[in-house]
Formats: structure tokens, C-alpha cells, sequence
């Protein structure tokens, strides 16, 4: 016992230095920080609700970064959920927050109720719901990343049929492609003109667009999609060929993620029936069993 409060005191020693240390501000944040519009004191309603949400994850942003965690690893994560690292380092420590008083609640109202259990049993609680509100709002965001990939990779399938459509109706291929992102909606078909919009301004071909929007998302089929484009020109092949191709190569892989899915549903569903089969055998042999046993 002695040895645990010593480490939690000398925790927040360490806690309370590295508070009082300045740490140096990387210039790309102290840049963003300067351009945000300033809230000024007299603001009320929604503009002063978004400013103090702002300064929070702006702070707990500088929280996370100084016990030394880099949220750059989850960049990609990020992108495709539309979240910012700050927004999700204040999801983080709000996570730990509730999780902790959630432990703590649950120990002092087992004391309210006699159980008295012992003061470490309450901070080991209290320390594991502060390790699981943290690294379970990275789980929750990995999971809602994928959710996202899933429905990137339905509607990029949906893209090349209509850009199959065009450029068999005789549109050129690059055209075929801006056409395509423009007619679709929802926010994978904003993704995608805001890729080609981006290489129309900066005078590239949509292969680097698409490039450019692979590296931030991590969906490897819109980096395989890149590649095509960029083979098709440089290789003189044709176009119509090799974007019908990728059409039905995505269709295809389309329908095999669904046909996994609903296979391993089906897996799912057979565990409880399983589980009431071995169950009900226990319960009609178990007699049988017991009286064998009894005569040896």
C-alpha cells in the first residue's frame, strides 16, 4: 500500500512538472492557431458554445502531445471520418474523465451499500477505466474508419459504372471521370470532385487527384485506380478498356466483401443454437450420468 500512494504521489509530481514546463510550439499549429478567429468574451449562444469547444480540444491537443503521443499515426483515420486530431484528443481525455468518475462512482456506492472494498481495489478501478475511456475512443474511431473504407469502396464502384457509361457513350476518359464525380451525391462523391478540382487547378491529371486523395484516406483501390489512369496514358492503351476493367474488378470485389459479410453473419447466428444444443444434452444426460456414477 505504501509503495502504490508513493507512486501515485510521485505520478503527480511528474504530472505537475511537466504542466509548469513550456514545451516548444510546432510552427504549423501556432500558424492555425493564429489564423482561428478569436472569440471574444462578450459572445454568447451557439458562436460562444463553438468557441469554448474549440479552445477545450485545442488544449486537450497540447495535453496529449505533451505526455508524448503522436496522433499522427491515426492521420488516415482521421481524414476519412472528417475529425480532427484535436477533436479527437478531446474525445480521448473526455473518454478517460468519464470512464474514471465512472469507477469511482461504482466504488463509493458499493461502500454506500456495505460492501466497503479496499481503497487500492478503487484506484486500480479507477485506473483501468482511465486507460479504457483513452484507448477506447481509438478502437471507436479505427471502427467507424472502416465503416467509412466499406462505403468509400461501394460508391467508387458506383463511380466507374457511371464513368464506364460516359466513355462508351463516346465522352473522353478524363472527362468521363469529372463528369462522373459531379452527377454523383453524398460525401464519397464530394471527396471525389474535391480531388478532381484539385487536379484541374493545379494543372495535373485526375491520376494525381486520385493519388493525392489515396495517400489521405489509406483505400488502396483509389490509389489502384490512380495507377490505371496513369498507365492508360503513358502506355497509350485504351481507356474504355481499362476503366471497364477496373469497373467490373471493384463490382466483383464488391460483392465478394458482401458475400464474407453475410457468411460470417451466418457464422454468428449458429453460435446460440450451438450453445442451446450442448445445453440441452447437459440437461438430459446429466440423470443418466449421475445415477452411473452413484453405482460405481
Amino acid at each position: 500500500m505504501t509503495a502504490l500512494v508513493g507512486a501515485l504521489v510521485g505520478a503527480g509530481v511528474w504530472l505537475v512538472g511537466r504542466g509548469l514546463l513550456r514545451r516548444p510550439v510546432p510552427l504549423l499549429r501556432a500558424l492555425r492557431e493564429y489564423r482561428d478567429p478569436i472569440v471574444r468574451s462578450g459572445e454568447t449562444g451557439a458562436d460562444g458554445l463553438a468557441g469554448w469547444r474549440n479552445r477545450a480540444e485545442r488544449r486537450a491537443l497540447q495535453v496529449v502531445e505533451s505526455f508524448g503521443f503522436d496522433l499522427g499515426t491515426l492521420r488516415a483515420d482521421l481524414r476519412i471520418v472528417g475529425r480532427s486530431p484535436a477533436q479527437h484528443a478531446f474525445a480521448k481525455l473526455a473518454g478517460a474523465s468519464v470512464a474514471a468518475g465512472a469507477g469511482a462512482a461504482v466504488g463509493f456506492g458499493a461502500r454506500l451499500v456495505g460492501l466497503a472494498p479496499p481503497v487500492w481495489g478503487v484506484l486500480v478501478l479507477v485506473a483501468l477505466g482511465v486507460l479504457g475511456g483513452y484507448v477506447g475512443a481509438d478502437g471507436a474511431l479505427r471502427k467507424k474508419a472502416a465503416e467509412r473504407r466499406e462505403q468509400f469502396l461501394r460508391a467508387l464502384s458506383a463511380y466507374m459504372d457511371l464513368v464506364k457509361i460516359l466513355v462508351a457513350g463516346g465522352s473522353h476518359s478524363d472527362g468521363a471521370l469529372f463528369q462522373a464525380a459531379a452527377v454523383g451525391s453524398g460525401w464519397v462523391f464530394d471527396e471525389l470532385k474535391a480531388a478532381m478540382d484539385w487536379s484541374r487547378v493545379n494543372g495535373r491529371p485526375p491520376s494525381a487527384g486520385f493519388q493525392r486523395l489515396a495517400a489521405e484516406i489509406d483505400v488502396p483501390d483509389v490509389e489502384e485506380l490512380a495507377a490505371t489512369i496513369r498507365l492508360t496514358a503513358e502506355q497509350g492503351a485504351s481507356p474504355a478498356d481499362a476503366l471497364a476493367c477496373k469497373a467490373e474488378m471493384l463490382s466483383a470485389l464488391e460483392l465478394a466483401n458482401a458475400r464474407m459479410k453475410a457468411d460470417s453473419t451466418t457464422e454468428r447466428m449458429s453460435i446460440p443454437t450451438v450453445v442451446v444444443a450442448i445445453a440441452f444434452v447437459m440437461f438430459v444426460g446429466y440423470p443418466a450420468l449421475s445415477s452411473l456414477l452413484e453405482m460405481l
